[in-house]
């Protein structure tokens, strides 16, 4: 594993890892199994009911589906969980190591009490926000590829800059999403407000670039079985490109000066 140096004052502002498996159409039945399990590191439960939308012959079809979360004491990581899909996501990353641990506890409470058969997808998800602060530039903190193209400043007053990448990786597939500009999000859109994690969020804006870095692995049809040190193999891979990914994103005053 590449050595990377622990920075103390880090713009990450949430972490997730999401595992999708093999439908279990009955997992309702498992769910006060489950909840024993996971209730001493995350005491308080939640359900919620969702639709989705969807194109069938005749039409468009509404189903709906149940999802359930447990949370920790104080609301900073989670566990949501549903017929196909289990996420793990938290506000207090402690490190790949320990972040690795909690996903371990998840999975194979997964395992042993409702047994998928198989592992469909494997996704990695950091959201980071970098503040500009007075007296700095964006070009100071990460690359200038992702600040406002020159050729159209004489144009007006910019505003936002949107920019998404997706790299096909060696495991599967990188997305690098920045959003910058003068506003108060702390995360993507997609995501505020969204998490069963409690995440810091700002009223009043400021200048600011969000990062976010989505890798995923994909099963591609090929039938693989649902087991936990295989998962949490892959999810290390997932998660040494995502870390380097971070370190050529940003620049070297950034991570050795302002968030050593």
């Amino acid at each position: 594993m590449s050595d990377y140096p622990k920075l103390n004052k880090q713009p990450l502002r949430f972490v997730l890892a999401e595992f999708r498996f093999s439908t279990v159409m009955d997992i309702q039945a498992y769910i006060p199994k489950l909840q024993e399990a996971l209730r001493k590191k995350y005491p308080t439960p939640d359900k919620k009911t969702e639709q989705s939308v969807h194109v069938q012959a005749g039409g468009i079809g509404v189903s709906s589906y149940d999802r359930w979360s447990f949370m920790s004491a104080n609301k900073r990581s989670a566990i949501d969980i549903n017929q196909d899909r289990l996420v793990y996501c938290t506000a207090d990353y402690p490190r790949f190591e320990g972040f690795s641990i909690a996903c371990d506890h998840a999975l194979s409470a997964l395992a042993s009490i409702v047994d998928p058969s198989l592992i469909l997808r494997i996704g990695l998800r950091y959201g980071d926000l970098v503040n500009i602060e007075e007296g700095e530039n964006i070009a100071d903190l990460v690359n200038p590829h992702f600040t406002f193209p020159s050729c159209v400043d004489t144009l007006g007053r910019p505003q936002h800059q949107r920019s998404e990448t997706l790299l096909a990786t060696e495991l599967g597939s990188l997305s690098i999403r920045t959003l910058y500009g003068k506003h108060n999000l702390t995360c993507l859109p997609d995501i505020q407000g969204v998490l069963p994690v409690s995440i810091e969020t700002d009223k009043i804006p400021s200048e600011r670039i969000v990062l976010d870095f989505d890798h995923f692995w994909e099963s591609k049809g090929e039938p693989i079985a649902f087991e936990t040190k295989h998962i949490l193999n892959i999810l290390e891979s997932l998660h040494e490109t995502s870390r380097a990914a971070f370190w050529k994103v940003t620049t070297d005053y950034a991570r050795n000066e302002k968030w050593a």
